[in-house]
């Protein structure tokens, strides 16, 4: 009878860890083996966005080197690889808005030089997207082992995709969303994640894409805020480096790989195939 109740027990638990709260497709460890990777087929998900699945070599151990590594090669003309190499998964739904991009913006003082064009918007809107494709699949393939993404997923996986000072920004940021939103425990049922965490981005609209992106079968509310802000953070690094060069990324060799539209990364290059210098 013990024997029984304990099994009963044990049972409730394991229901309780895998409930929609941490992800809703927790019926197995399998049940992550879909993926943001890019296919020619796309299947619709249960929330109306799409899937993607895992290609065989996102199990492979040595798969961080395979996400980095650089096009060894001096001419341009070869950098662009358009028609040989797989692009991306496109993102028919993102986890902002204009809106809030616009808002986000401004927030930084040094960045209010007027209005935004909604086309400006909706460019950055796109790179920035390339970009949260890149740290969901790193980060998906990091949290396959344990079938669960914490920030420690989402904070190894900014390190991987991202250059060194980009990187170092948007975990900064990330962070520092993270420590307003454990210190404001005071007041958590009156104000929303994002307000908590002093964000502009909807941390909810996050969570609920990385769950029908099934970026793992458990996704912790903490990975969450550290994608909410990296991507904020992401948005304002992209946009004051663009007017720092009239609206041009070709040649900051630590923005133009990873905001690509192509699968493979291409690390530490401008669009000449210059590489990245630091003193």
């Amino acid at each position: 009878m013990a024997s029984s109740s304990k099994k009963s027990v044990a049972r409730t638990l394991e229901d309780l860890t895998l409930d929609s709260g941490y992800g809703g497709a927790a019926d197995s460890f399998r049940s992550s083996s879909a993926s943001l990777c890019c296919s020619e087929a796309h299947i619709p998900y249960a929330h109306g966005g799409n899937v993607w699945h895992l290609t065989d070599s996102m199990h492979s151990r040595h798969n961080s080197l395979d996400t980095v590594n650089t096009v060894l090669v001096e001419d341009s003309d070869i950098l662009d690889c358009s028609g040989q190499c797989a692009k991306l998964p496109e993102l028919e739904d993102v986890p902002w808005s204009l809106g809030e991009v616009e808002s986000a913006l401004n927030k930084d003082e040094e960045l209010r030089l007027g209005v935004v064009s909604q086309e400006i918007l909706a460019r950055l809107s796109v790179l920035i997207s390339r970009a949260l494709v890149r740290v969901a699949k790193e980060a998906q393939r990091l949290s396959l082992r344990y079938a669960k993404c914490t920030k420690y997923e989402i904070q190894s996986a900014i390190k991987v995709v991202m250059s060194w000072t980009v990187s170092v920004n948007c975990i900064t940021a990330a962070l520092s969303a993270l420590s307003m939103y454990n210190m404001s425990t005071e007041d958590k049922f009156s104000r929303g994640k994002s307000l908590r965490c002093g964000l502009i981005f909807n941390v909810g609209k996050f969570f609920r894409w990385m769950v029908d992106s099934r970026v793992a079968v458990r996704i912790h509310e903490h990975a969450a805020i550290y994608l909410t802000a990296c991507m904020e953070s992401l948005f304002r690094e992209v946009y004051a480096r663009a007017l720092r060069s009239a609206l041009a990324i070709n040649n900051d060799s630590e923005l133009w790989g990873f905001l690509q539209q192509y699968q493979y990364l291409i690390c530490g290059k401008n669009a000449s195939g210059k590489l990245c210098v630091h003193d």
